[in-house]
């Protein structure tokens, strides 16, 4: 049987959204790469605090981004 060479593959990364500390912390667990961060999930997905990008930054140790939307509704 012929092996693959994983040099050959494309490399994926997984990034998933995240509005609370603890889909933080379960996407991290699952084995994504990364977060988008997010606040105020009825608007759409706002820029989160300071307070809970702290947070959540403490709760797991992989890549954060929070998404900068100062405001929900059309772009």
């Amino acid at each position: 049987m012929e092996q693959i060479n994983n040099e050959d593959q494309k490399q994926y990364k997984v990034e998933i959204i995240a509005f609370t500390i603890e889909a933080c912390s379960l996407i991290a667990q699952a084995g994504a790469n990364r977060i988008e961060l997010c606040a105020n999930p009825a608007e759409g997905g706002t820029t989160p605090s300071y307070g809970f990008i702290k947070k959540a930054r403490e709760a797991v140790d992989i890549s954060l981004f929070p998404i900068i939307r100062p405001r929900g509704g059309d772009f």
